[in-house]
Protein backbone atom coordinates (compact mmCIF):
# COMPACT_ATOMS: atom_id res chain seq x y z
CA UNK A 1 0.00 0.00 0.00
CA UNK A 2 1.06 3.41 -1.26
CA UNK A 3 1.41 6.44 0.83
CA UNK A 4 -0.13 9.57 0.27
CA UNK A 5 1.69 12.13 -1.83
CA UNK A 6 2.81 15.18 -0.04
CA UNK A 7 0.58 17.01 -1.36
CA UNK A 8 -2.42 15.42 -0.43
CA UNK A 9 -1.34 14.77 2.98
CA UNK A 10 -1.03 18.00 3.62
CA UNK A 11 -4.33 19.00 2.31
CA UNK A 12 -5.67 15.85 4.53
CA UNK A 13 -4.15 17.10 7.71
CA UNK A 14 -5.56 20.90 6.75
CA UNK A 15 -9.29 19.37 6.33
CA UNK A 16 -8.56 17.40 9.74
CA UNK A 17 -7.63 20.86 11.35
CA UNK A 18 -10.81 22.89 10.74
CA UNK A 19 -12.82 19.98 11.20
CA UNK A 20 -11.87 19.52 14.53
CA UNK A 21 -11.22 23.09 15.28
CA UNK A 22 -14.51 24.68 13.89
CA UNK A 23 -17.02 21.41 14.72
CA UNK A 24 -16.17 21.59 17.97
CA UNK A 25 -17.56 24.96 19.02
CA UNK A 26 -21.72 24.29 19.10
CA UNK A 27 -24.02 26.60 21.08
CA UNK A 28 -27.45 26.73 22.01
CA UNK A 29 -28.95 30.54 23.38
CA UNK A 30 -32.62 31.24 24.80
CA UNK A 31 -33.94 34.76 25.77
CA UNK A 32 -35.90 34.93 28.46
CA UNK A 33 -38.92 38.02 28.74
CA UNK A 34 -36.67 40.57 26.26
CA UNK A 35 -33.51 39.12 26.24
CA UNK A 36 -30.62 40.96 27.66
CA UNK A 37 -30.84 44.69 28.35
CA UNK A 38 -27.55 45.49 29.77
CA UNK A 39 -23.60 44.64 29.48
CA UNK A 40 -23.62 42.49 32.22
CA UNK A 41 -22.06 38.31 31.59
CA UNK A 42 -21.72 35.95 34.19
CA UNK A 43 -20.03 32.90 33.37
CA UNK A 44 -20.22 29.18 34.85
CA UNK A 45 -18.97 25.68 33.65
CA UNK A 46 -20.80 22.74 33.48
CA UNK A 47 -18.91 19.24 34.27
CA UNK A 48 -20.36 15.83 33.56
CA UNK A 49 -19.18 12.85 34.27
CA UNK A 50 -19.96 9.73 32.08
CA UNK A 51 -19.46 11.56 29.07
CA UNK A 52 -22.56 13.72 29.85
CA UNK A 53 -24.65 10.63 31.77
CA UNK A 54 -24.07 12.43 35.10
CA UNK A 55 -24.14 15.44 35.98
CA UNK A 56 -21.34 16.40 38.53
CA UNK A 57 -22.30 20.08 39.33
CA UNK A 58 -25.37 21.80 38.91
CA UNK A 59 -25.74 25.94 36.98
CA UNK A 60 -28.69 27.16 37.77
CA UNK A 61 -29.21 30.11 35.20
CA UNK A 62 -32.17 31.39 37.13
CA UNK A 63 -30.16 31.99 40.31
CA UNK A 64 -27.05 33.50 38.35
CA UNK A 65 -29.48 36.22 36.49
CA UNK A 66 -31.02 37.01 40.28
CA UNK A 67 -34.81 38.06 39.99
CA UNK A 68 -34.64 39.57 36.63
CA UNK A 69 -37.49 39.13 34.23
CA UNK A 70 -34.99 39.60 31.16
CA UNK A 71 -32.08 37.82 30.56
CA UNK A 72 -30.67 35.26 28.06
CA UNK A 73 -28.69 32.22 28.47
CA UNK A 74 -26.12 30.66 26.24
CA UNK A 75 -25.00 26.99 26.68
CA UNK A 76 -21.89 26.29 24.71
CA UNK A 77 -18.85 23.84 24.04
CA UNK A 78 -16.20 26.31 23.52
CA UNK A 79 -12.79 26.85 22.99
CA UNK A 80 -11.94 26.46 26.72
CA UNK A 81 -14.08 23.34 27.12
CA UNK A 82 -11.88 21.73 23.70
CA UNK A 83 -8.84 22.45 25.34
CA UNK A 84 -9.86 20.70 28.59
CA UNK A 85 -11.09 17.92 26.89
CA UNK A 86 -7.59 16.00 26.08
CA UNK A 87 -7.26 16.40 30.00
CA UNK A 88 -11.20 15.15 31.07
CA UNK A 89 -11.85 12.56 28.66
CA UNK A 90 -9.04 10.00 29.88
CA UNK A 91 -11.36 10.48 32.96
CA UNK A 92 -14.76 10.31 31.49
CA UNK A 93 -15.31 13.93 32.22
CA UNK A 94 -16.94 16.58 29.56
CA UNK A 95 -17.95 20.47 30.60
CA UNK A 96 -19.72 23.36 28.75
CA UNK A 97 -20.20 26.91 29.64
CA UNK A 98 -23.10 28.81 30.43
CA UNK A 99 -23.16 32.40 30.05
CA UNK A 100 -25.70 34.32 31.32
CA UNK A 101 -26.24 37.81 29.89
CA UNK A 102 -28.61 40.49 31.86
Amino acid sequence: MNPLPPKHRCASLLVLLFGLLGGGCLSHQHSIGLGATGTNELVARQYYALFGFIVVNEVDPQRMAADLTSYSIETKFGFLDILLAPFLLPLTFTTRTVVVRT
